[in-house]
């Protein structure tokens, strides 16, 4: 494809860093293999074009019928109904934020409906495209730390600390379909799934700090989870933990990835997604995750990830890195190593968070994956 009409759905925060990314791509990288050509924005909001960048502004979803990608930015309860009548107007392309949905069923459905119509797809789980998480998976490939015994993650963010904090879609579980760990965990379960392997059983507790939130008419109940705590098994008998906290006084945004094996841990710190940090048991000595590289997975960050001095910081580097990798799929371009989670993670994701929340409904007992 010489040129792409990208549409978007949805000018929240996200939208705005996904129209970012388009923008900066061709600057970042010296060639893309395209141009990007910013077409329609579905919008309820009344924004100005300039600002945007987009050339056309509708709030008819049955507008983009001649977009070559949808680019899906809106809120979790509306993706469905927006992917079923893109895949109906014939849209080949489909882009979405994560989750795909968050209800195991829902997202079950939209696989099908993906597969059926030879749609194109991917979902923005972007912690992917760290360079320490592709180099972390590499090590651990490659027997670096011997065989993995157990591991331990978290996300920890203080955003919801304040009681004060209006009521959103984010804090309605008919919206969002759950809270901190729709939110947040589900990037450490696709962290654990991608470089450890599938997870067969979950425990969960589940905890909802602020109760009520102001709105409009006074005060709403809070009916979604502020804090999560998952005990996971893996495939191979593996275990380990990971929590994810909205309410984690003094911590912005705190990520950390270990995992422990025979012959050493490896770490991946949200201070620095550039490189993990290793131990070697042998030598009794602490490695920057430099020490050994692979071409393959050198070959994709190089690609991928923008020279530093066109850094946007890790984050934004991310989502920019998670699209055009979806751009370079509909050019028939492929990565050496590294693998964009597509309908089909969200899913397997889902199903996680769905015996998650079972789990925490029931005290914490054991929950099989099925």
């Amino acid at each position: 494809m010489d040129k792409i009409n990208v549409s978007l759905s949805g000018f929240g925060t996200i939208g705005k860093y996904h129209t970012l990314a388009y923008k900066c791509l061709p600057l970042c990288h010296e060639d893309i293999g395209c141009s990007i050509n910013l077409y329609k924005l579905l919008t309820s909001k009344s924004l100005d074009k300039h600002i945007t960048g987009f050339q056309i502004h509708t709030n008819n979803i049955e507008d983009l019928y001649d977009t070559d990608m949808l680019d899906i930015c809106s809120p979790n309860f509306v993706h469905k109904e927006q992917i079923k009548k893109a895949v109906g107007m014939g849209i080949k392309n489909i882009y979405c934020e994560k989750p795909l949905s968050g209800i195991s069923d829902e997202e079950k459905y939209l696989v099908q409906l993906a597969d059926d119509n030879k749609i194109t797809n991917q979902v923005a789980l972007m912690m992917r495209f760290y360079p320490a998480v592709s180099r972390t998976k590499r090590l651990i490939e490659d027997g670096v730390i011997g065989n993995v015994i157990n591991f331990n993650c978290h996300m920890y963010h203080q955003s919801y600390l304040d009681p004060k904090r209006p009521i959103s879609w984010r804090l309605r579980k008919d919206k969002s379909s759950g809270g901190a760990l729709v939110d947040l965990g589900i990037h450490m379960i696709d962290l654990v799934r991608y470089i450890l392997g599938d997870i067969v059983e979950t425990r969960a507790i589940t905890s909802t700090v602020i109760k009520k939130r102001p709105c409009k008419e006074g005060y709403m109940d809070v009916d979604v989870d502020d804090f999560a705590h998952l005990d996971l098994v893996l495939k191979p008998g593996i275990t380990g933990t990971l929590e994810v906290s909205r309410m984690a006084a003094g911590h912005g945004d705190d990520i950390i990835f270990q995992v422990f094996g025979t012959e050493g841990s490896i770490t991946v710190d949200g201070k620095d997604f550039e490189w993990p940090v290793v131990y070697l048991l042998k030598d009794n000595t602490w490695l920057k995750g430099d020490f050994k590289k692979y071409f393959d997975v050198e070959d994709d960050i190089a690609l991928l990830m923008p020279p530093s001095k066109f850094s946007l910081g890790w984050m934004m580097n991310a989502h920019m890195a998670s699209i055009y990798s979806f751009i370079l799929k509909l050019q028939g371009r492929k990565l050496k190593y590294i693998t964009p989670a597509c309908f089909e993670d969200s899913y397997q994701s889902s199903l996680i968070l769905k015996a998650a929340y079972e789990s925490a409904e029931n005290g914490g007992k054991a929950v099989k994956i099925i």
